[in-house]
């Protein structure tokens, strides 16, 4: 649920996971017993988070959007390195809007009917 705030959003959730797992396991002995649960804990929340951002997201939005789940991940970059967070956060909803805009205007040229052919038909 905290995977809405980029960046931070994961890492507090990883730190909260972690906390709940020393927290239920005190009795354990830090070095040999609990140090290997904390990175056991920490892999898993890493793994999770980067089959979410590199897998499941791009899926999902290409869905929605009715673009290719690289193109999405292209976008999302884009977005993150030129505005960061911001950009991140923006990067779907303005692309899909520059979508549209060239399907309206600029229908005529082949780069647009490509770029546009999965939006579906023109209303």
């Amino acid at each position: 649920m905290i995977n809405v705030i980029p960046y931070l959003g994961p890492l507090i959730g990883a730190i909260f996971g972690i906390f709940i797992a020393i927290t239920s396991n005190l009795e354990m002995e830090f070095y040999s017993q609990m140090l290997p649960m904390i990175s056991k804990v920490a892999v898993v929340f890493a793994i999770m988070q980067l089959t979410d951002n590199f897998v499941l997201q791009p899926i999902i939005f290409s869905t929605s959007v009715k673009a290719h789940p690289l193109e999405i991940f292209l976008i999302i970059l884009i977005g993150a390195e030129v505005y960061g967070v911001l950009g991140m956060i923006l990067a779907i909803p303005t692309y899909t809007v520059l979508r549209v805009v060239a399907r309206t205007f600029l229908i005529r040229f082949k780069v647009v009917q490509r770029m546009t052919q999965k939006m579906g038909s023109k209303d």
